[in-house]
């Protein structure tokens, strides 16, 4: 048998899309995979040409053009047998590469197989029917019925394009169940489904010595400070829940780059309470995950929308604190365990939300630690790198030698 030979294609400087990209190339090295990666945009590794601009159609549309993914192809000249790792949403070169005969493995670690505004926030929208289309389009950008008419036409020629390039890999990587679960209900092939989750992986996270400030319950919030994130329904909550625990704390990173959130802080007068800073890349965020971390009682995710998974809950659980998640979303609740390692609360519900934080913000510090090492021993188990690479590695060689 000839040896295995992975190529890793990745269009994204996007931060989780990009962390969990390079950590799986780190591993698969490790292990002796002969694998090499290569992005569309400046980087430490093979730099392929970027896509043709274009006003008219747009980044995504070119980079999935076959014009351009044939240029690829023949830059990289992959081998027969041997895996092209599709790392986020370059799907237009998975039928063009199989043609090739090189097997193809395509990650789908956001919604953008099955939803057109790539946030499954519209629960009515099935991004195949004319009508539910235009209805989400016009909920979402304000435009007339006619103009949100013809753009359905378009959004469902495009997310059927998307179903066909992405059901001809040779194999479809879920990060998490709730993907898989997804996929099938909207007729991907389940046969090609497997469910690893690779978004989980992380390297020499170590536990966080747990020193909590005397006199403040200090909570935090890491992710991207929008709206679908869950931010300002957790800045109303918290500011409902300082009235009845005036002794809380919240640090929000990278909260300055929302000047949204900026006003809100300001407006329910939390300046004092609310701790925000600037946004930093995921390797010095990584870096400073003991600075941060060191008097955080609890990690907040609170998001509105579907998540596939939680990098920030994995890495905040394998440093030692519990985490509270929404109630029912998905890969964040197939991470945290509630009453064992964190919390399942309704962040839709601002009053419901900040009764949480509050009865939270009054468990014992003894207790917060125990959930926290708890979160890490579990994290390492459920989520153990060699583990996952292992199954990844697996996948490949079957794929190869098929």
């Amino acid at each position: 048998m000839s040896k295995l030979k992975v190529r890793i294609l990745l269009e994204t400087r996007q931060r989780g899309v990009y962390a969990t990209t390079l950590l799986m190339y780190e591993f698969l090295k490790e292990k002796g995979i002969d694998v090499e990666m290569y992005t569309s945009f400046p980087s430490n590794f093979n730099v392929l040409p970027p896509p043709p601009k274009s006003k008219i159609f747009g980044e995504e549309t070119m980079l999935n053009s076959t014009s351009y993914s044939k240029r690829v192809l023949n830059e990289i000249n992959p081998e027969k047998s041997s895996i092209l790792h599709i790392a986020n949403a370059w799907h237009g070169i998975i039928p063009l590469a199989e043609k090739r005969g090189v097997k193809t493995v395509i990650t789908i670690q956001y919604w953008w197989p099955t939803c057109y505004f790539n946030s499954m926030t519209c629960n009515d929208c099935d991004c195949e029917t004319v009508s539910k289309v235009s209805k989400a389009i016009r909920s979402r950008k304000s435009k007339s019925l006619l103009t949100s008419t013809l753009e359905a036409f378009y959004a469902i020629r495009k997310m059927e394009r998307i179903k066909k390039n992405v059901s001809s890999a040779s194999a479809i990587l879920a990060i998490s169940k709730v993907v898989k679960d997804v996929l099938i209900s909207r007729g991907f092939p389940e046969e090609k489904l497997k469910v690893i989750n690779i978004s989980a992986l992380t390297k020499n996270t170590d536990y966080v010595p747990y020193t909590p400030n005397d006199k403040f319950f200090t909570f935090a919030y890491f992710g991207y400070p929008d709206r679908e994130k869950g931010i300002f329904n957790l800045l109303e909550a918290f500011a409902i829940a300082l009235r009845k625990n005036s002794y809380l704390r919240l640090k929000v990173i990278g909260g300055l780059e929302s000047k949204q959130v900026v006003e809100i802080v300001k407006n329910l007068k939390l300046t004092e309470r609310v701790i925000l800073t600037e946004w930093v890349p995921y390797e010095e965020f990584v870096k400073k995950m003991r600075e941060i971390l060191s008097d955080v009682d609890v990690v907040i995710v609170p998001s509105l929308i579907i998540e596939a998974w939680g990098r920030v809950v994995t890495e905040s659980m394998l440093s030692g604190r519990p985490v509270l998640v929404t109630k029912g979303n998905g890969g964040l609740v197939e991470q945290v365990t509630d009453g064992v390692d964190g919390f399942h609360v309704n962040t839709y519900d601002v009053k419901e939300f900040a009764e949480a934080l509050y009865k939270i913000s009054l468990i014992p510090r003894e207790e917060i630690k125990k959930m926290g090492e708890r979160a890490r021993a579990n994290a390492l188990v459920k989520f153990n790198p060699d583990k996952i690479i292992s199954n990844l590695i697996t996948l490949y060689k079957e794929l190869s030698e098929d």
